[in-house]
């Protein structure tokens, strides 16, 4: 009995104070999926190679694109490690989170307006964290600004920049924050690059410190992310001029260089996937590729005029007593004839959301009903619909089926 409790205790101190290191990868697809069916397996070939435990994705033109993803390049063989939020078909073409559901569970997630396309928010906590009953929210925003080289351009990226830092700071988001896209900035002056930087007494960091001028500029070479392609090729069309832009860019708050929260930047682990420094004004796949092999110079090549970036860090998997507390979901979803019934909803003000597969919100209500709730659907179609439930501590996503 002694030996058991010894064990029990010794499990206990190793899942309390023991760390976790995490991928996060951005990739800029193309307009995915486009009309070429088989880019779904050069996608499949490159998250292979990488292995993000979460992959944040531009330029996604639809939902079946985010279900190709997630069922094919990321759960292959019939495996369920991967799940993804809600997609929303916003203006222009779209952003996808996905993420290791073996590790970490998606907390909310919601859409913050700009003048041309959406920027995405993603909140994300660790599980074994959460059985603890405390955990570390993880920030996550995929943004894709103005493309051109022009002053208007530029005017409208620093436009979008300061409404996302608005919201930043209008929404106490402070710390945690993975702020990752294409930002299609020419260079670190640029005043929508400085938005980003400075703008609204928030500071965000590029961990590998490279500002500078990056356009055509071969001192940065190993950092450039665009484009892949020295002429016309590959799929969906896209840019080309070979590697002379660093448009991808993964920021972070400063907690998360510091470590100061609980979630630390592991030095040396930002790259830009596939760049080896010797391709500046070439094709990613011309010649020999220093970093990977041919097969994958040939996919990221063939699968976007983009590089994907990643970065790693450390999750501290201890309870720190500043942290958000979250409640396990235990809402029961039922169909009782064409109306949704929501039970065991608490004493809790809540938002109810109602969405198509394509991401078109069908429902909407705010309410404080206790205990249950009752939508009618007669008015809508049969077909699959997706809740998205969303209470002072909790959000919880269900799928349905209207008949």
């Amino acid at each position: 009995m002694r030996l058991v409790l010894l064990f029990f205790f010794h499990f206990i101190f190793l899942s309390t104070f023991s760390q976790d290191t995490l991928k996060v990868t951005y990739y800029n697809l193309l307009n995915f999926p486009s009309s070429q069916l088989d880019r779904i397996d050069t996608l499949a070939k490159i998250l292979d190679f990488i292995k993000p435990d979460i992959f944040v994705v531009n330029e996604l033109t639809s939902f079946n694109g985010g279900a190709l993803i997630k069922n094919i390049a990321l759960n292959s063989s019939g495996t369920n490690e991967f799940q993804s939020a809600l997609f929303f078909d916003g203006p222009d073409t779209d952003n996808l989170i996905f993420y290791n559901q073996n590790k970490l569970a998606l907390y909310s997630q919601q859409q913050i307006p700009t003048q041309l396309r959406d920027i995405s928010e993603y909140v994300l906590y660790d599980k074994q964290l959460a059985l603890l009953g405390d955990t570390n929210l993880l920030y996550f925003y995929s943004i894709h600004l103005k493309a051109g080289s022009s002053s208007t351009n530029e005017e409208l990226r620093r436009q979008e920049a300061v409404a996302f830092k608005q919201f930043l700071i209008n929404n106490n988001r402070t710390e945690k924050l993975f702020v990752g896209g294409d930002f299609n900035f020419y260079y670190d002056l640029e005043p929508g690059c400085q938005e980003i930087l400075f703008g609204q007494s928030l500071d965000l960091i590029d961990p590998i410190n490279q500002m500078g001028n990056w356009h055509n500029n071969n001192s940065y070479a190993p950092i450039h992310t665009q484009s892949t392609r020295s002429a016309t090729g590959g799929y969906a069309g896209g840019a080309y001029g070979g590697m002379d832009d660093r448009f991808d860019i993964i920021f972070t708050s400063n907690d998360i260089i510091s470590g100061s929260q609980g979630v630390k930047y592991v030095s040396n682990s930002y790259v830009s996937e596939g760049q080896d420094g010797n391709h500046f004004n070439q094709a990613i796949n011309s010649g020999t590729n220093s970093q990977v092999t041919q097969e994958i110079a040939n996919a990221l090549f063939y699968m976007s005029d983009h590089l994907p970036v990643s970065l790693s860090f450390t999750l501290e998997q201890q309870p720190l007593s500043n942290k958000e507390n979250l409640k396990d979901p235990s809402l029961e979803f039922s169909i009782v004839e064409r109306s949704l019934l929501i039970k065991n909803i608490g004493e809790s003000n809540f938002n109810l959301m109602i969405y198509e597969l394509s991401g078109r919100c069908v429902y909407t209500s705010e309410n404080n009903s206790k205990n249950r709730f009752l939508v009618n659907l007669n008015n809508l179609q049969t077909g699959m619909y997706i809740v998205d439930w969303v209470s002072n501590y909790q959000r919880v996503n269900h799928k349905f089926i209207l008949k």
